[in-house]
């Protein structure tokens, strides 16, 4: 564990990652002596999906600090982005409830901005283009940024205009030359994995027209400490945002914070609207600062009690579902997200196999086991007595679709706020 005493939680090394994490300094202020949050030791990346017989996964350390300068929740250490994006094993529109959430955030959009007729519309992280969709069949000027050339290949086979490319103020400044400013920018779930934050927010200033708007999802810090969404937290994510931690870089990069809303999205989610120069701010903003001020989520005493509220969650786990192996229960998963590695590396479940619907995926192993993932009709040709939803942001859609699971005696293992919740036929 982290060497540190209870009045000084700044880290010094940490024997579980094997990093030296007092030289960690923080990426925007450059600030050393940041406060540890919690350490998950060496993990494989989660999305290193490999065939059987080919070489283990490499393990890099996962360890969170919080800066109090800038407020910033962050990895100590990053791995680069070509490593964990030029070939990436997440697609959108394999999943249901994100393309619904897609067509919530479009009409969102076009509701509370009404960007004009034949407006550009940028979406940067854009996956397989399930975003920009809605916006083509509206008629809306479109285009796509995103580095993963195996998802880009497939946005641009649907009908949506891609560029390959990592997003920055350089490539902005090529995209206003080819196409003009945006009048509506999406960056869903994508800010978070950038370690030039700033770099990436004064792309978008740089893209933006004067009267667009930049709209940001990312997970809400607060929610995952509340919540104890620890397997939100791999090597993709840099970043964990507060909503005052997101105004600083903002301002920062020119831009200004106009409205912001809460939405249960991966677990809790922030949604910001954006602009440039001095445009007006909604009261929500002002709002969610003044709640942040008050529960003390940019000090480190905020973070304090989480690392061992995580730790005792996954050595009962752990235990639980041990126990129930050796009564000689067959245990299987359903959906093989990066929360699937995490929850693996972290807690080591007797598995047999994992359902996952992302065609991808399926015929390798979880990233870091030995454990394959298969279609999710495997529940049904070979049930288990126990089945743990890795996926519990889409537990409700996967429990409804696997109804007759339940009815033939299996018992779905749902983890909710640190617990295991066991879900039997009623």
């Amino acid at each position: 564990m982290t060497t540190r005493t209870a009045s000084n939680p700044v880290a010094t090394y940490c024997a579980s990652c094997h990093a030296d994490v007092v030289g960690a300094a923080c990426r925007i202020c450059a600030r050393k002596g940041m406060a540890s949050v919690l350490c998950l030791g060496r993990t494989p990346l989660a999305n290193d999906f490999r065939s059987r017989g080919a070489a283990p996964s490499a393990r890099y350390p996962l360890h969170v600090m919080h800066c109090e300068s800038c407020a910033l929740t962050q990895l100590a250490d990053s791995v680069a982005p070509e490593r964990l994006f030029s070939e990436y094993a997440y697609f959108s529109s394999a999943s249901a409830p994100v393309i619904e959430h897609g067509l919530e955030l479009s009409r969102f959009a076009l509701r509370e901005l009404d960007p004009p007729a034949a407006s550009f519309v940028v979406d940067i992280g854009s996956n397989d283009g399930y975003l920009l969709r809605a916006y083509a069949r509206e008629h809306f000027q479109v285009l796509g940024i995103d580095p993963a050339t195996n998802i880009t290949a497939e946005a641009r086979s649907a009908g949506v205009p891609t560029l390959d490319a990592y997003f920055s103020e350089a490539v902005a400044g090529h995209v206003v030359a080819e196409h003009g400013r945006a009048d509506l920018i999406h960056a869903n779930n994508v800010l978070a994995h950038v370690p030039d934050v700033l770099d990436f927010l004064s792309g978008c200033r740089v893209l933006l027209s004067a009267g667009g708007h930049l709209i940001i999802e990312v997970p809400y810090v607060a929610d995952l400490v509340t919540k104890c969404l620890f397997d939100t937290i791999y090597h993709e994510h840099v970043y964990y945002f507060s909503m005052t931690s997101l105004c600083r870089l903002l301002d920062a990069a020119g831009l200004r914070a106009l409205h912001v809303e809460r939405n249960g999205f991966h677990g809790g989610s922030l949604r910001v609207v954006a602009g440039r120069g001095f445009a007006h701010a909604r009261p929500s903003v002002a709002r969610l600062l003044a709640a942040e001020r008050a529960l003390g989520v940019c000090d480190s005493g905020y973070y304090r009690d989480f690392a061992d509220q995580v730790h005792r969650f996954l050595n009962r786990t752990r235990t639980e579902l041990g126990e129930l192996a050796a009564l000689g229960n067959r245990i299987s998963g359903f959906g093989a997200p990066a929360k699937a590695t995490i929850m693996m590396s972290s807690a080591e479940l007797p598995l047999e196999y994992i359902c996952d619907s992302t065609p991808y995926k399926q015929d390798k192993l979880l990233p870091g086991t030995g454990i394959p993932i298969v279609p999710p009709d495997r529940l049904e040709t070979d049930p288990t007595e126990y089945c743990v939803i890795f996926a519990w942001n889409y537990a409700d859609s996967i429990i409804a679709a696997n109804h007759g699971y339940l009815r033939r005696g299996g018992t779905f293992v749902r983890p909710v706020n640190c617990k295991l919740e066991y879900v039997r036929r009623t």
